[in-house]
C-alpha cells in the first residue's frame, strides 16, 4: 500500500512525467528501423557510446546492422532500399517515386546516394 502510494507520487511528479515521455519514444521506436540518434535521445548517452552499443548488439546477434540509400533529389529524399553491407549496394539506383512522378533525374550512380546506417532487432 505504501508503495503504491509512493509509485503514485512519483508518476504525478516531474520525474513520472520525463519516464513516460522516454517511455512513448521507445513505444513508438520500429525494430526494423533503429537509429543511433533514437538511442542516444532516450538514453542521453554520447552518440560514439550509442554507436558502440549498437555495434556490440550486433556482434551479440541481437541486432542486425543495415543501411539504407536515399534519393538525392531535394524535393525527394525517400530510402530507396536497404543493404547488409557496402558491398551490397549496386552502382546504379532508380528512384521508383522520382521515375512515377516523371523527374528529370531518377537514376542515381553509387557515389551519389546518401548513406544511413539503422539498426534491425534480430527475431
Amino acid at each position: 500500500m505504501l508503495s503504491e502510494k509512493f509509485l503514485k507520487i512519483i508518476d504525478q511528479s516531474k520525474i513520472g512525467k520525463y519516464i513516460s515521455n522516454k517511455q512513448k519514444i521507445i513505444e513508438g521506436t520500429d525494430p526494423e528501423r533503429i537509429y543511433i540518434e533514437n538511442l542516444r535521445s532516450v538514453f542521453n548517452l554520447p552518440y560514439n557510446l550509442t554507436k558502440f552499443f549498437c555495434e556490440l548488439a550486433v556482434k551479440e546477434k541481437l541486432f542486425s546492422k543495415r543501411i539504407a540509400v536515399t534519393c538525392p533529389n531535394e524535393d525527394c529524399g525517400r530510402i530507396i532500399k536497404s543493404y547488409a553491407g557496402e558491398e551490397e549496394i549496386e552502382n546504379s539506383i532508380e528512384c521508383e517515386q522520382c521515375m512515377l512522378q516523371e523527374k528529370e533525374k531518377y537514376a542515381f550512380s553509387k557515389q551519389e546516394l546518401k548513406k544511413i546506417v539503422f539498426y534491425q532487432l534480430v527475431k
